[in-house]
């Protein structure tokens, strides 16, 4: 089970696949493609009905915590460091395996390019130089673009959203976290967004705050997080910048399109993204060019010690347990990873006709590469193979190799937490549709008097479990802290 369109050319690669190996693997994959805002709910139904199936993607952001907690996803141990499974074995080391294990086991493949993928506003350099204006290398840049848009180009949307992802992190606070975790990196799987506050030491939690939480929640806190606005702040710069998007964002699935057939200006995505948006632009718009504006400080700068990680991976490829043929899904992994070739088949399409060799770590795209835009986060990605395209601007070769570069990275605290929603499932499920649709409105700066929304709304988050699911995640932390951990 994946999300997303199926690629135009998937089924010539299944049949190479086979091809290949049908005197050693004799394997016959079929792929379900599902539409993102209809895929967690399907994949939630489908592992509480117990029905056959032998691969889905999960990750963190979606429900993988939760459904490893309700034993819904096999245990993978065996699969790895194991000379039966050379491919999974060299692509998958040890360190790597354990920051992605849960309470010491794999339940997950964890699939990752970069430990971070940078966060950019794309842009239309063509009509920025069109429009007179100079690089944009600040929001103040980037918003006399998107006016200059406005008032130029009336029809066209200034900056693409996409409707769950909305502003994302434009506006974070970039603040080093050192004794706290807030977003963009809070701890998964509780079903809503705390923001969790350690003593200085990092030895005691303080506490958990959420949306719409009373001022006394934070007094205890040491300054400058006893303030919510230190939290979310941000709220405030996405109603401002809400008259830049489109009006019916909610149910965007793909600003990119917008973007590609030059109906909007700008739209935020990831750096991993860049040549495939490159692609789509300059041949669909002829004379378009593409440039990028990285909205983090120190990443743009690319500074040392940047971006915080817990060194796991975004994205994961799970076995649910009514599987049946489990040894025969992670023998095909196996002969995935084995080779740069066999990775290369799924991960870029056929050779020559999607994409051609441009030295060890790159690659360059064909005029058909579009053909084959496969979600690689969903099943080929690794640190170890994952070439880099050619058709990426210097800027973006430049800033791929930046996020490589292990000096680039700093470790969170809590970074060897995973917390254990099983206590309080019942909880989880009530509370998260509910936050989950209100965390989008704010993301989208739907709502301009957020804060008597949040209040309001967690008002009713606490009559639904709230408060038992932010005491055990405390509880869950302190234990840790007290047993070592860091």
């Amino acid at each position: 089970m994946f999300f997303g369109d199926k690629p135009t050319d998937m089924d010539l690669v299944l049949q190479e696949f086979e091809r290949r190996t049908n005197d050693s693997l004799g394997l016959k994959l079929n792929m379900e493609w599902n539409a993102m805002e209809d895929y967690r709910q399907k994949l939630k139904l489908r592992l509480a009905a117990g029905e056959e199936v032998d691969a889905v993607f999960d990750a963190s952001w979606m429900s993988l915590e939760q459904n490893v907690a309700q034993g819904y996803y096999q245990m993978l141990d065996k699969y790895f460091n194991n000379d039966e499974y050379p491919g999974l074995k060299k692509a998958f080391p040890p360190q790597y395996l354990e920051a992605n294990s849960f309470n010491g086991h794999l339940y997950a493949i964890p699939l990752t390019q970069l430990f971070y993928d940078i966060e950019i506003v794309y842009i239309r350099k063509d009509l920025r130089e069109r429009l007179g204006l100079e690089p944009i290398e600040s929001y103040a840049d980037l918003e006399a673009y998107l006016q200059a848009v406005a008032r130029a180009y009336p029809d066209m949307i200034p900056l693409a959203l996409k409707g769950d992802r909305g502003f994302f992190k434009l506006f974070a606070n970039e603040d080093k976290q050192t004794h706290y975790r807030m977003a963009p990196h809070m701890i998964s799987g509780v079903g809503v967004g705390f923001q969790v506050v350690l003593s200085k030491d990092a030895k005691h939690v303080l506490g958990a705050v959420t949306y719409g939480d009373p001022l006394s929640a934070y007094e205890d806190f040491p300054s400058p997080l006893n303030d919510p606005d230190y939290f979310y702040g941000s709220f405030d710069r996405f109603v401002a910048w809400n008259k830049y998007i489109q009006k019916d964002v909610l149910t965007e699935r793909n600003p990119q399109v917008l973007f590609a057939a030059g109906k909007s200006a700008a739209s935020e995505a990831v750096l991993s993204n860049w040549s495939e948006i490159r692609q789509k632009l300059i041949t669909s718009i002829p004379g378009a060019e593409l440039e990028g504006f990285v909205y983090s400080t120190c990443q743009r700068k690319m500074e040392k010690s940047c971006i915080g990680t817990d060194y796991r991976a975004w994205n994961n490829l799970a076995i649910p347990v009514t599987s049946k043929h489990a040894d025969e899904m992670m023998k095909f992994l196996d002969w995935l990873f084995q080779s740069q070739e066999n990775h290369d088949l799924f991960e870029l399409g056929m050779e020559d006709e999607h994409w051609m060799g441009a030295g060890n770590e790159m690659y360059k795209p064909m005029p058909a590469a579009t053909n084959y835009l496969f979600p690689r986060y969903e099943l080929t990605w690794n640190p170890a193979m994952s070439r880099i395209s050619a058709g990426n601007d210097p800027e973006a070769v430049e800033l791929l190799r930046y996020s490589a570069d292990p000096e680039t990275y700093y470790r969170l605290p809590l970074s060897g937490f995973r917390f254990d929603p099983s206590p309080v499932k019942s909880e989880i499920a009530k509370v998260q549709p509910v936050s989950d649709q209100m965390a989008q409105v704010f993301r989208n700066g739907l709502e301009p008097d957020w804060r008597s929304a949040a209040a309001k709304t967690n008002l009713k988050l606490r009559s639904l479990g709230l408060d038992k699911i932010r005491s055990e995640l405390i509880k869950q932390i302190q234990a840790y802290l007290d047993a070592g951990g860091t």
